[in-house]
């Protein structure tokens, strides 16, 4: 018997694009907090006398704290989520040229009553690095979090980020992010911005526990997201060993951008290996290996103005993307991606609305098993009131040529910053290849705290 190959390729966002059908990469760079830009404007401003030499700072802080409980009312395999997150930093500034951060988080998560109890405690760092700057160049080396892009929930150009799949589409994009080793190159001339990014040494996106009901891996059912369900499927993946191989380079990457008039615009090149996971089966063995192979990705991206109307695009090409043939085995394709965002807030600032168009199409020498092609939309409505001490949102996406559905209501109280209490819903639908279609049992309800200093 041949071996068998299973994809998993997730969408990193509010499921609209098919799952493993390659990545579905990433947004605009997030930077964690950095006092050195304040005093940027202080190095390069005009002076009548001699400045004394900057002196040197230290500060620690939390970053963030999450504390979540929830119910699933139809998922076999559990009736009840936890989730604590928590991360601290410290950072050293000697001087304007250098600085020096370390960071470090801590995540639980438990689930209970039902066919699978799991808990699962985990540690990591955050934004770990030494800084040098100077005039327009900024030499970064250390665990970082990069993420490129324009549009919310599914930049296309983020291609050096690594992604977080602990709780699958959950969390706003920013926290479905992890830090991982880089060293990165930032330069700018006038309104050019050159960003240079390798990746010495690869680690792939962070996963659920396979007991977890957000693993793209159902153990209870047999399935594997994305993939069509099939009783030899089933077989396999309830009892097949999973291992992971995420060593050695991860390639890099180079982006150029401009800021100004008529509008801003970005060009992307990348080899770099995908975060999200490729499941590689050897039934005669009885395993399943995840393994990221490298993608070729050329992308352009612009966003600009009309009046009240702020519209993003990017568009993509992507080349070796695995697919699953009827057969199991696996094969390239190519992929051709594009996505529109349209961003206003009507009747004022009090509300804002952000919708987005998708457009995929994954072409192979043969037939395979994935959504080859796939046109959906996706987006975002929240609205403040009570003097702005309360806020509503929903999140959604639906396939417009594929049963795909999810739904994401949210109602969060601010008016104690920096603390957010929130009650949450997500509803998830869809045929079996898509996302809504495999977490369909698993409808959320969720309260919680957040902090965000």
């Amino acid at each position: 018997m041949k071996p068998a190959c299973v994809i998993l390729l997730l969408a990193s966002a509010t499921v609209t694009a098919p799952a493993l059908a390659g990545p579905a990469a990433a947004e605009a760079v997030a930077q964690a907090g950095n006092p050195a830009d304040a005093t940027e404007a202080e190095e390069t401003a005009p002076t009548q006398r001699a400045r004394p030499a900057a002196r040197p700072t230290l500060r620690t802080g939390i970053d963030d704290f999450l504390l979540e409980a929830g119910a699933l009312p139809d998922a076999p395999e559990a009736s009840a989520l936890g989730t604590l997150r928590a991360s601290a930093f410290v950072l050293w500034q000697p001087s304007r040229t250098w600085e020096f951060r370390a960071g470090a988080r801590v995540d639980a998560q438990a689930q209970a009553g039902g066919t699978v109890d799991d808990t699962r405690w985990s540690a990591d760092l955050t934004e770990t690095y030494a800084r040098w700057r100077h005039a327009e160049t900024r030499l970064t080396f250390g665990v970082q979090t990069i993420v490129w892009g324009r549009v919310d929930a599914l930049p296309l150009v983020d291609r050096v980020s690594r992604v977080d799949l602990t709780r699958f589409v959950l969390d706003d994009l920013p926290d479905r992010r992890r830090a991982q080793l880089a060293a990165r190159w930032e330069q700018n001339w006038d309104d050019f911005k050159l960003d240079a990014v390798f990746l010495p040494a690869f680690r792939g996106a962070e996963l659920p526990s396979v007991e977890s009901v957000w693993s793209p891996v159902n153990r209870s059912s047999g399935r594997v997201i994305g993939l069509p369900a099939s009783p030899e499927l089933a077989a396999f993946v309830r009892n097949a060993q999973i291992d992971e191989d995420d060593g050695g380079s991860g390639g890099g990457a180079l982006r150029l951008t401009h800021a100004g008039e008529p509008f801003d615009f970005g060009l992307t090149l990348a080899r770099t290996r995908q975060s999200l996971p490729y499941y590689r089966a050897d039934p005669n063995a009885l395993r399943l290996t995840i393994v990221h192979p490298y993608n070729n990705f050329a992308g352009v991206d612009a966003e600009w103005v009309s009046g009240a109307l702020t519209w993003r695009l990017e568009a993509g090409y992507t080349d070796g993307v695995p697919v699953t043939l009827p057969n199991a085995e696996m094969a390239m394709a190519s992929a051709r991606e594009a996505i529109g965002a349209l961003e206003f807030f009507p009747g004022g600032k009090d509300t804002r609305v952000n919708l987005q168009i998708v457009l995929r199409s994954l072409q192979a020498d043969q037939p395979f098993l994935e959504i080859d092609d796939y046109a959906g939309v996706n987006g975002e409505i929240e609205t403040s009131f009570g003097q702005g001490r309360w806020k509503a949102g929903l999140r959604f996406s639906s396939g417009l040529n594929v049963h795909d559905l999810y739904l994401g209501p949210r109602l969060t109280f601010v008016g104690w910053e920096p603390h957010e209490i929130y009650i949450a819903g997500h509803w998830f639908d869809g045929e079996t290849r898509s996302l809504g279609g495999f977490h369909q049992d698993h409808a959320y309800i969720a309260i919680g705290v957040q902090t965000r200093f």
